[in-house]
């Protein structure tokens, strides 16, 4: 472990400066995010901004629901983006190879040797968007209710990672995941408005079963609502240890059936 992050500054350092050997490109990335992530802000006002709020529910409340969903997602865009690569080619095209041959964990080089740093874009939309609008939502703020709207933001980091690496690691299996991963990983757009709202069946899968409402939704419904947000923390913290458990033995399982497919 202590080796993994002794060289983990130096995987970072090596990304950055093939990344920025293109700077006009990384510029437009980083703006492209805050466009987008703007254009969706947007379009939640288009939705709800013109008409009564429903319940604990108006547009400033939404606003930092949705600032606060882009935190976790952005760290996890930030390390983990090469999960995608694992899902839809890696395995096919047997790029995995060069990570067993050297004597390093293969999943930390295959996590390690990418910091997308223009997901930095996501993180500042999501931290100004919650400023902004936190003063409007009649929350009644704590620093127990700080400290635990944070924690509940690392939880969930580890959630999405684990989400990430669970479906990505069924290309062991089918050689080309990205599809699966594609679509459960879309259901975390749903977690920027009121789960419960949604129906039972889909709440309860987005709290159970692919818990994005679990550690993205929950904990600012607690923090309107006036419920203790520790109980979103607990909730969290089973679910990224049951994700991160879960996750890690389906890569396990599939680094020993591994066969290189050539390329």
């Amino acid at each position: 472990m202590l080796k993994e992050l002794k060289l983990y500054p130096k995987f970072v350092s090596m990304s950055l400066r093939s990344t920025l050997s293109y700077k006009a490109d990384s510029i437009i990335m980083i703006l492209s995010f805050i466009v987008s992530e703007a254009v969706s802000l947007a379009t939640v006002y288009l939705i709800v901004g013109t008409v009564p709020a429903f319940g604990v529910w108006s547009f400033s409340t939404l606003a930092f629901l949705f600032g606060f969903v882009l935190i976790p997602k952005a760290i996890d865009h930030i390390f983990t983006d090469d999960l995608w690569i694992l899902a839809y080619w890696a395995i096919r095209h047997g790029d995995l190879d060069i990570y067993l041959t050297r004597p390093l964990n293969p999943l930390y080089q295959f996590v390690a040797k990418t910091f997308k740093w223009d997901g930095l874009g996501e993180f500042a939309v999501g931290i100004a968007v919650m400023c902004i609008f936190a003063p409007q939502t009649g929350i009644a703020w704590t620093f127990g209710g700080v400290m635990g709207l944070i924690v509940c933001a690392v939880l969930g980091v580890f959630c999405f990672s684990s989400i990430k690496l669970l479906f990505a690691s069924l290309a062991f299996w089918v050689k080309t995941a990205g599809i699966f991963l594609n679509t459960i990983y879309s259901l975390s757009n749903y977690a920027k408005y009121p789960v419960r709202y949604m129906g039972k069946a889909f709440a309860s899968i987005m709290f159970f079963v692919i818990p994005f409402g679990l550690f993205l939704y929950y904990p600012v419904e607690c923090l309107i609502t006036g419920v203790n947000i520790w109980w979103a923390a607990l909730w969290s913290a089973i679910a990224a240890v049951i994700l991160v458990t879960l996750s890690l033995s389906v890569w396990h399982l599939g680094i020993k059936r591994y066969e290189s497919s050539g390329n």
